[in-house]
């Protein structure tokens, strides 16, 4: 048996962690752009539409001591995955919003509470588990994808809108939650 088998197993731990982060905290920076879009079709006040964003933040903020909670006892790995569906599932719900609290609904808790669960507490907990002597190193590898998400999925998610609308661009982030998410948390 190959010794360096293990450790490569964990680098791909370090791979999928930070595609997943990159794309949960992709979809919460991008919010900015969504906003512009929002404000344009339903002419709501500014505050209005930046409220949801603050919700978002509050409910991700709270959700911090129960994920831990359940990542101790279910794992990171099943914690990101139903983070990732939970992700998909608000993105899609959001996409059909009409009245200003269905987006403090579906955008400001629902995709929060996804991007919690697939997103920095349970990330932390699986690579503490994999590099026990260089958790730094691996965590600052992982979390280099919020960065990358962040920088990607602005232009990204501007590029959708101008091509098919806010609608169908938050179902093509949805339909990247279900196919990266997922899937790399099957592989942690």
């Amino acid at each position: 048996m190959d010794a360096s088998r293990p450790e490569r197993r964990a680098w791909l731990v370090v791979s999928a962690s930070f595609v997943t982060l990159g794309l949960a905290y992709g979809v919460w920076y991008s919010y900015s752009v969504f906003l512009v879009a929002l404000l344009r079709e339903f002419g709501w006040s500014r505050a209005l539409v930046a409220g949801a964003f603050s919700v978002f933040v509050l409910v991700h903020g709270v959700a911090g001591l129960p994920l831990g909670w359940l990542a101790d006892r279910l794992g990171p790995r099943r914690l990101i995955l139903a983070g990732g569906g939970v992700l998909a599932l608000g993105l899609v719900l959001a996409s059909g919003v009409s009245r200003w609290w269905h987006l403090y609904l579906t955008f400001g808790v629902v995709t929060a509470l996804g991007v919690s669960a697939s997103g920095w507490v349970p990330s932390v907990l699986l690579i503490q588990r994999w590099f026990p002597a260089r958790v730094g190193t691996a965590m600052g590898v992982a979390s280099a994808g919020i960065g990358m998400g962040i920088f990607g999925m602005g232009p990204l998610s501007q590029f959708l809108i101008e091509q098919m609308g806010w609608r169908w661009a938050l179902r093509v982030l949805a339909a990247l939650a279900l196919a990266l998410v997922v899937p790399s948390a099957l592989w942690l």
